[in-house]
């Protein structure tokens, strides 16, 4: 097994211990690269980048400064330069992917490209100092939006650039005259393998607000961990890997012993983070009129970016972040199949979430590969460290045009319930999802409903008789009884039959328990309990529910509902309701 794969039993430990002991910028392991200050550049200077083109080797490249625009960067300074040279020219200028390149001057690191000019010259970018990023990277600075910078006059794409504004987007040159220039930080694309096309259309809207732009990738190279990294070297950044992978390519920066930085610029900004770094391999170099683009593939996991900061990200080799664990099993019982796949996810509640559920959409989709009508039984099965016992849930679901996406529709509430119950941390480690599904149509509809008319008292039984129709079979009816609660309040009521999961009726002002709530959710053992049983789409449901005056509120809610269910085999549609009085004593 690889020194990755092992360190996974117990790098979640050892990674908290060490990020205690060794803080990022602690007192060096190993010899650091000697650093050029920024006051020491200035325009004219000649030196060199180092990146790689293609595989894993680092080539160089020259570099010629154009100038120091001042308290421009997250940071500080931001320094303009043109790149020059048969390697960097036969692959069309810099590109997305190139995002941390090392330059040198006189053998000294000085810093690291980070930002390009959209639909412009791309040998012109500018580069992050060394000595920002690694005062940035403490996260003790940090400037938002976007700035306007003069600079000394420069060529770009024919014209003569007086301004640059920074940190803008590419459409921000619009509206802008020919003297101004935007900058952007060299585009981060985040590559995805393995999911369907709605998968992954669905994970685009989801990042894009992040400043990531999902795109097919190739899934995750099976390179060596003995890799030797070195600034220049490609490396990954990986929010997921396994059967789904996502993943961010770019460049290592600097590395002092077993601590490193890259890109120059930020990831996704969350600052703490806990992201996979892996070595990368480089296909080829895309040329594009907006920006180029480095295409390749993430590799072995080789260590931790533990933080994500404006001026670049940094982290340590040698331990692994924890990770969140996927599986998901689909049997399709019309070809008789089974898949099964698994993944893991970053444990980052803002991303873990929506990571899993579209990869658990992405791998059925697959599994299936169809789209449309279908039924399916779904199982989960949630995992936590601090959970009390493994946590469960069943349900059945139909549609007539997604079934992939229908079946997964309760996997956000699951997830919601692993990351961000409002109880406490249950450090979760995985979800299983055992997905059946057919294309035969298990549906039926609530048709009658024969009520009591009343009036009702406490204790008393309501019997109703419910009849359902099931899809092209014959009508079944069944007797639901119903007692009435000893502390119901008397006064008028609502006798509802419905399908499971539906809306409630509404008791009055104040609203109701949520759909197929069974009362007030005051701790995790609640919360689990009300995930786990509450209403399926099986279920045909009788509830009384009272419309007395003050009923809904947070005192009275759980005595104000009362309801019992049959549970059938089809999932159901239809709703019934009528009136009733709740006298106070017997009849």
């Amino acid at each position: 097994m690889r020194k990755a794969g092992r360190a996974g039993r117990w790098y979640g430990a050892v990674l908290a211990a060490l990020l205690v002991v060794f803080p990022l910028l602690a007192a060096p392991l190993g010899a650091a690269p000697q650093v050029l200050p920024v006051a020491q550049i200035v325009p004219g200077m000649t030196g060199i980048g180092r990146t790689v083109f293609l595989g894993t080797t680092v080539s160089e490249f020259r570099v010629t400064t154009l100038g120091v625009l001042a308290e421009a960067g997250p940071a500080g300074a931001l320094v303009l330069f043109r790149a020059s040279g048969p390697a960097i020219e036969a692959a069309g200028g810099l590109a997305a992917g190139m995002s941390g390149s090392p330059i040198y001057f006189g053998g000294r690191l000085a810093g690291a490209f980070s930002y390009s000019f959209p639909f412009a010259d791309p040998m012109i970018g500018l580069f992050t100092p060394i000595e920002d990023m690694l005062k940035g990277i403490s996260g003790r600075t940090r400037r938002e939006g976007p700035r306007v910078v003069a600079v000394a006059p420069f060529s770009l794409g024919g014209r003569t650039i007086r301004r640059v504004v920074l940190g803008g987007s590419p459409d921000a040159r619009i509206g802008l005259d020919d003297a101004t220039a935007v900058a952007v930080p060299a585009s981060t694309p985040l590559f995805v393998a393995g999911l369907g096309p709605a998968a992954a259309e669905a994970m685009g809207e989801t990042f894009r607000p992040m400043g990531l732009v999902p795109m097919v990738g190739a899934a995750m190279a099976d390179l060596p961990d003995t890799i030797p990294l070195e600034p220049g070297s490609a490396i990954g950044v990986a929010l997921a890997q396994g059967d789904v992978a996502a993943y961010a390519l770019g460049t290592l920066s600097y590395r002092d012993g077993d601590r490193v930085l890259g890109f120059g610029h930020p990831f996704i900004g969350l600052g703490h983070s806990g992201f996979v770094l892996t070595n990368a391999t480089i296909f080829q170099v895309v040329r594009a009129q907006q920006h180029n683009l480095k295409v390749g593939a993430a590799g072995s996991p080789v260590g931790t970016i533990s933080q994500d900061r404006p001026a670049g990200v940094g982290g340590m080799l040698g331990v692994l972040p924890p990770m969140f664990g996927v599986r998901v099993v689909v049997h399709d019982d019309d070809a008789g199949a089974t898949r099964e796949f698994r993944f893991q996810v970053v444990t980052s509640k803002d991303l873990a979430p929506a990571l899993a559920a579209l990869g658990a959409r992405g791998v059925v989709e697959r599994a299936l590969n169809r789209s449309g009508e279908g039924t399916a039984e779904v199982r989960m099965t949630l995992r936590g460290r601090m959970l009390p016992r493994e946590v469960e849930r069943t349900n059945i679901f139909y549609s007539g045009s997604d079934i992939a996406g229908q079946a997964l529709s309760e996997v956000p509430e699951a997830l919601d319930l692993l990351f961000e119950n409002d109880f406490a941390d249950v450090a979760p480690t995985g979800i299983e999802i055992d997905v059946r599904i057919t294309k035969t149509r298990e549906t039926a509809t609530i048709t009658d409903a024969e009520m009591p008319a009343g009036p009702a008292a406490p204790g008393e039984t309501l019997r109703t008789r419910v009849t359902v129709r099931p899809f092209r079979e014959a009508p079944v009816s069944r007797d639901i009884e119903l007692v009435v609660p000893e502390n119901f309040p008397a006064g008028g009521a609502m006798l509802v039959v419905r399908s499971g999961g539906a809306a409630p009726a509404e008791p009055g002002p104040g609203g109701a328990v949520g759909p197929g709530g069974s009362g007030m959710i005051r701790d995790l053992t609640d919360a689990i309990s009300q995930f786990e049983s509450r209403e399926k789409n099986t279920d045909v449901v009788v509830e009384l529910v009272s419309s007395a005056r003050g009923a809904a509120s947070p005192v009275n809610a759980e005595r104000s509902r009362a309801s019992t269910r049959w549970t059938t085999r089809w999932i159901l549609s239809g709703r019934f309701q009528a009136p009733i009085m709740v006298h106070r004593g017997s009849r």
